[in-house]
């Protein structure tokens, strides 16, 4: 059936109710067994050496102390910070793998600051712990879940910020680059509360550099010195909280030659029709530059929408074998490959911007990237501060050593993404490439994608992240006799790179997967023939007006395509809608299954699944028109996740969505098939450190879930189950049937959530109503940075499928409802 009519944008079918999440809330932290006497006189005495140790160096009156655990034990992290950090501050934390009688155990490091007030506090903690009059009802040592767990207590030293657990800590008279972490107090105006740190830096003769990053939490610098002059300066400032390794940006492409390119240019040119205005959507392409003077592009990248973030790079594409150049073409037409072929006209509706992010001859010092992101976009919004806008991004670090943990970069993509607040339009659709995997040997492929985490910033919550498979398998015989594609019809692409080694609390990275390229096996070696790439346009354009491209760089100009495409057909659409669209029309084909079903496959085999293609390759069609058979419904609201009450944050309100469903028809279908496809969608404000073994320091600033009324279930049952305030005191909570393919313990990681129902027509019937609640983030938990109060915004996108092109869904939706376009 065709696909000819709009999504059914619904608005008032969202009533509010009062939340109480049904968790329990207990804590992961089991206390291992201890004699209180031995125990308590053996952390007094450590604790005691090593504040002496840390102020024989200095003449502070704090200190700074790693609290070391026992093996395969967890520490009580949440108790190494008092009510307002003020006196004893939790600063970081690390999971480290050591060996014990030859067998691998955790062992988990919190770095804690404590100034005088603090270090008596603590002595207290342990005073009490040895104190049974100080005992708790149920008998045990206080403070046993604090104290119990902790094996050694040191002096920190300035390899205890460190943060690269695969990156061995510098040598003591190196001098490298490092990201500085510092602590952020003023969480509410930026007064430039690391001055007096930067001073001192700059007083002892270390370099800093002008950029800087905020974070709630945290300032971010980037210094040049020793470990040695490090330790003797900024160690014993009360600020510090990290140290990380800077990243260094990369990407890879190479050239085609063409003689007869500039005839079939010239008849695309002609072919194409410019439907853009001054409202248009625009594609800003964060990149190398982009040289306009193509005839393919002039029309639609005019030079005052171009900058740079140096004005002494220029604006052109100055990368060797031009990169930013093909990711405008790519971003504008698609792959040439089929087009070029064709006679048909096209019409385009979106412009581009260029904003040159880096110049390979001359790069960034090993910049914050994450500041020269946020700079390059705010001289885009300066550029065309009232259009709508699609982010692009194909430059990654040359590593994934993140493995899903947020970094500074990251961290500032989900910034810009999620906007000044939660509820305001000055958010945007950040598409990035998950990042490529170099294949040198037949061998190497698939496993080395398995291994290859996808590159920093892709991990970024918000960012919609793009991998690469590939359907292109034709080679030249004539020019390689015998060769053969290294990878099959819908397969991973060579380039793809993947989250499977991340752990499983990080974001579900890729989201969706486009055409990246193949290549080819030739004589038992590796080759990367033309017709196994897209093509583009070419930054040479005189001379070589077509250029190949492809790998993730090519695959994230596709999607960013696609987004633009869809913000022109609906411009009242938000961004957290756009990227839920293509997230939803998304699927796996039978080559990404191994020919098998979704639902045949276990929760890791899901998860693996997941890690590598995403939800599949998105279905444009599908993203963009429902069908008589196939209808879309979408609902973009706001709620407040959190409340103060009291003095304690708690959550505040759900969602309760009651869908003017298609009964009549699917009572009416009875047994036959249809699918539910249900995606949730939306952006969160981070909060970055490396504190994420605690509960109450999370990244988001909350979370999101959906649950959906099972078949034949009362709506005050559903209330129930759903939500604590509305139970009985004697009733339970737990309930499954609601019957997902996939399950929320995979499919609730990061922040757009997708799932897919198959079953009966009548049993979908019933099954009309939906919830949205929260579940927690740092807004809750960190309750003096003041975000409690705070709304924010979702996209809830539903679906329903029959394969019976007889069948009218659409239009008995379409008669209860006032449609909003």
């Amino acid at each position: 059936m065709p696909r000819n009519l709009d999504h059914i944008i619904l608005s008032g079918y969202a009533s509010t109710e009062s939340y109480t999440s049904p968790g329990t809330g207990r804590s992961r932290v089991h206390p291992i067994s201890r004699n209180r006497n031995t125990h308590g006189n053996v952390l007094r005495d450590k604790l005691g050496i090593a504040i002496n140790s840390f102020r024989e160096d200095s003449d502070t009156d704090f200190v700074y102390l790693e609290f070391i655990s026992e093996k395969d034990c967890l520490l009580a992290f949440d108790s190494f910070e008092d009510g307002r950090g003020l006196d004893y501050r939790f600063v970081s934390s690390k999971l480290e793998k050591v060996i014990v009688n030859d067998q691998e155990c955790e062992q988990y490091r919190a770095c804690v600051f404590l100034n005088i007030r603090g270090i008596s506090k603590f002595l207290d903690k342990i005073e009490a712990y040895l104190n049974p009059e100080k005992d708790t009802q149920n008998g045990n040592p206080s403070n046993t879940p604090l104290l119990n767990n902790i094996a050694d207590i040191q002096r920190a030293t300035l390899s205890s910020f460190w943060q690269e657990s695969e990156i061995d800590f510098p040598e003591e008279d190196e001098e490298v680059w490092w990201e500085v972490w510092l602590r952020r107090e003023d969480f509410q105006n930026d007064v430039r509360e690391d001055e007096a740190v930067i001073n001192m830096l700059v007083d002892n003769v270390i370099v800093v550099a002008e950029r800087r990053l905020l974070f709630p939490e945290h300032i971010v610098r980037m210094v040049r010195c020793t470990a040695r002059e490090l330790s003797t300066t900024i160690l014993y400032s009360d600020k510090l909280a990290e140290l990380r390794k800077p990243k260094e940006a990369a990407n890879f492409f190479t050239g085609l030659d063409n003689d007869d390119a500039n005839d079939w240019v010239e008849d695309l040119r002609n072919r194409t029709i410019n439907r853009t205005t001054d409202d248009s959507v625009i594609i800003c392409i964060l990149d190398t530059g982009v040289n306009r003077g193509h005839p393919l592009l002039e029309d639609f990248l005019p030079e005052r929408n171009m900058d740079s973030v140096n004005s002494e790079w220029g604006n052109a594409d100055t990368d060797r074998h031009g990169h930013g150049t093909p990711m405008a073409g790519t971003s504008l037409y698609g792959d040439l490959t089929d087009i070029l072929q064709d006679t048909s006209n096209i019409e385009i509706f979106h412009r581009l911007e260029s904003i040159k992010l880096i110049h390979p001859n001359n790069p960034n010092q090993p910049e914050l990237y994450g500041a020269v992101t946020e700079e390059a976009i705010a001289r885009a919004t300066i550029l065309n501060p009232t259009n709508k806008r699609i982010l692009t991004m194909a430059v990654t670090a040359t590593d994934g050593r993140d493995k899903g943990k947020p970094s500074s970069w990251s961290s500032s993509v989900d910034k810009i993404a999620f906007g000044e607040e939660g509820i305001t339009n000055d958010k945007s659709l950040f598409c990035i490439c998950s990042g490529n995997t170099d294949i040198n040997y037949v061998s190497e492929y698939p496993q080395k994608n398995i291994e290859e985490s996808i590159h920093d910033p892709a991990q970024a919550f918000n960012a919609l992240t793009i991998g690469s498979i590939t359907h292109k398998t034709v080679i030249d015989q004539a020019q390689f006799r015998g060769a053969t594609p290294l990878v099959q019809t819908g397969g991973m692409s060579p380039s793809n790179s993947t989250s499977i080694s991340w752990d499983n609390n990080w974001a579900l990275k890729p989201e969706i997967v486009m055409e990246g390229g193949n290549y080819g096996i030739h004589n038992e070696g590796i080759i990367d023939p033309d017709s196994l790439r897209l093509l583009s346009v070419g930054k040479n354009f005189r001379t070589e007006p077509l250029h190949s491209f492809g790998d993730t760089s090519g695959a994230t100009a596709l999607a960013s395509r696609y987004a633009a495409m869809l913000t022109s057909q609906y411009p009242t659409l938000w961004p957290e809608t756009i990227k839920g669209l293509l997230v939803h029309s998304a699927d796996w084909n039978s080559e990404m299954l191994a020919n098998r079903n979704i639902e045949e496959l276990n929760n890791p085999e899901q998860r693996d699944l997941l890690r590598t293609f995403g939800y599949g390759m998105p279905n444009f069609e599908k993203a963009v028109r429902s069908a008589n058979n196939s209808l879309t419904i979408i609902a973009q609201e706001s709620l407040s996740p959190f409340v103060l009450d009291g003095s304690t944050v708690k959550t505040n309100e759900m969602h309760l969505h009651s869908l003017p469903w298609p009964t009549e028809v699917l009572t009416a279908l009875f047994d036959s098939e249809v699918t539910l496809t249900a995606t949730l969608c939306y952006f969160v404000e981070p909060n970055p450190g490396n504190k994420q073994y605690s509960k109450s320091y999370y990244y988001q600033s909350h979370g999101l879930r959906f649950k959906m009324k099972d078949s034949g279930e009362s709506i005050e049952h559903f209330r129930e189950r759903v939500n604590r305030e509305a139970r009985m005191e004697d009733q339970g909570g737990s309930y499954s049937g609601e019957s997902w393919i996939i399950g929320n313990k995979v499919r609730d990681k990061g922040s757009t959530h997708k799932d897919i129902w198959k079953g009966t027509a009548a049993d979908l019937a019933t099954r009309n109503t939906v919830a949205i609640f929260p579940v927690n983030g740092w807004w809750r938990t960190r309750k003096k940075l003041l975000r409690y109060n705070n709304s924010v915004r979702y996209s809830l996108i539903l679906s329903i499928d029959s394969a019976d092109n007889n069948i009218d869904l659409y239009t008995p939706v379409l008669n209860q409802i006032d449609i909003l376009i």
